[in-house]
């Protein structure tokens, strides 16, 4: 398996996203928190400055140690002016829900969000394909600080497993400097 990951991991580290410092977010792609049928949230329209962090997959083993400091950490992050988290998964709404109920999470400023058909992962040109490993297009791991849909920094994990520059820890050092 180690072999499988590391051909991932080359796939995305010359990937470029297509976001950057600046750049706004697209919107029109709306994504699942409540309803498997409906989204009804467009991350491209959000006011006030909010964490997106990208992962490439609901109860993955790395997923799941990273997420859980953005839950547990969301009031340093609110004291650091962030608004909301959005957790934002490539997969079905129905994964997305059990996986937050499974990490326990109840705080109402963190969004489990189900990107179930990839668009907004395409649009910000952060997914790769993950097809040996995950079954499919994925999105890459990465956190976007967002401030009235601007982005104001984005930090981008260069192999799928890692979890170094998107810690709950590391971004909130950022949000420091």
């Amino acid at each position: 398996m180690a072999s499988l990951v590391d051909k991932i991991a080359n796939k995305v580290k010359d990937m470029q996203p297509a976001i950057k410092n600046g750049a706004e977010l697209p919107a029109g792609h709306l994504l699942k928190e409540n309803n498997p049928e409906q989204g009804s949230v467009d991350l491209g329209k959000l006011s006030g400055k909010n964490i997106i962090v990208g992962v490439p997959g609901a109860f993955t083993p790395p997923c799941s140690s990273h997420v859980p400091g953005y839950v547990s950490d969301v009031e340093k992050f609110q004291q650091k002016g962030i608004k909301d988290i959005y957790v934002v998964a490539v997969n079905d709404q129905f994964t997305v829900q059990a996986w937050k109920d499974k990490l326990g999470s109840k705080n109402d400023h963190v969004h489990f969000l189900a990107d179930d058909t990839a668009a907004f992962t395409h649009a910000v040109g952060l997914g790769f394909d993950a097809s040996g490993l995950l079954g499919g297009y994925r999105s890459q791991r990465y956190v976007a600080v967002v401030e009235n849909n601007k982005v104001t920094a984005l930090f981008v994990e260069q192999a799928p497993p890692d979890v170094k520059l998107t810690s709950s820890d590391a971004v909130l050092q950022a949000l420091n400097a």
